[in-house]
């Protein structure tokens, strides 16, 4: 069972969240069909969501999506403080030169934005906060987005290591952020660490679990675990319902041009692959909905 670790320090200044993510990226990739390129750049924001969604609430929900203007088009994951995540990616088939040896995630995502999307229950519209891409290797740009919106000063490192076949052998990440008040020393302190840190794709290579994760970066500072018992798995919430409602969401005048169209429509949910067949009878009657609002 493959859980978020959620820690904070004595002082309370320090918070963080470690997580071996191989399972869900594995999932989550098989679906989409990715490329190795597609993989990585998935693998490091669906890592990325779950970690920031852990600090979360009940049913919360965080939603990261990179546009850029690369070959990969749009990356989009989240995750729900429950465990649930999911993603898509635009182009899973693209790919970039490699560049010292390496998938080049950031040529493949290119120059564009992040939106962080947070839903919390009840609440008619999301909250949304965007940041220019600082550097599309997904990790940066989710700390500058921490620091900028929500100012709050981040350290996150997530990795995603594949095999020469291109499939998931081991992902994991870790996210540590200063809280309101950390003095000067506390700051010094992690600086110290994070700057004596060894790279994370190392530890994971070696099959390091979350503990030795944080650890890498927090060094001598004590962290005290803290439960978070949900375990983390790969989930989409598509159902036939949601369908037609986003079908009813294009406005009546979409809708009569499919009805005009005199045919059945298939609808495939870009999350999990799954597909719904909306039947012309359906459409007019969704349709009559439209007239029966007025």
């Amino acid at each position: 069972m493959q859980r978020v670790f959620r820690f904070y320090s004595d002082d309370l200044f320090i918070r963080a969240t470690s997580v071996i993510s191989t399972p869900v990226v594995k999932a989550m990739c098989e679906v989409q069909k990715t490329g190795p390129l597609a993989t990585m750049a998935l693998g490091r924001a669906v890592t990325g969501a779950v970690l920031m969604a852990a600090q979360l609430r009940d049913k919360q929900v965080v939603g990261l999506h990179f546009r850029g203007n690369g070959p990969l088009g749009s990356v989009y994951t989240e995750a729900s403080y429950e465990g649930e995540c999911r993603g898509w990616v635009d182009q899973p088939d693209a790919s970039v030169p490699l560049k010292d040896g390496r998938i080049d995630v950031a040529s493949g995502l290119g120059i564009g934005l992040l939106n962080v999307i947070r839903s919390q229950p009840f609440e008619k519209a999301p909250h949304i906060g965007t940041v220019e891409l600082i550097s599309s290797e997904i990790g940066d740009d989710i700390a500058y987005y921490l620091h900028q919106s929500l100012q709050i000063p981040s350290v996150i490192s997530l990795g995603v290591i594949l095999s020469p076949t291109g499939e998931v052998e081991v992902a994991g990440g870790v996210l540590i952020e200063l809280m309101p008040g950390a003095t000067e020393g506390v700051i010094s302190s992690l600086e110290a660490s994070v700057a004596s840190a060894a790279s994370l794709s190392k530890l994971l290579a070696e099959g390091k679990g979350p503990d030795a994760l944080l650890k890498n970066y927090t060094g001598s500072i004590k962290m005290n675990p803290i439960e978070h018992p949900y375990e983390i798995k790969y989930s989409c919430r598509c159902s036939a319902d949601r369908v037609e409602r986003s079908i009813t969401m294009l406005g009546r005048e979409e809708v009569q041009n499919m009805v005009d169209e005199r045919r059945d429509f298939e609808v495939r949910c870009e999350f999990c692959g799954r597909t719904y067949l909306i039947g012309l009878t359906r459409l007019e009657e969704i349709l009559a909905g439209f007239a029966q609002m007025n």
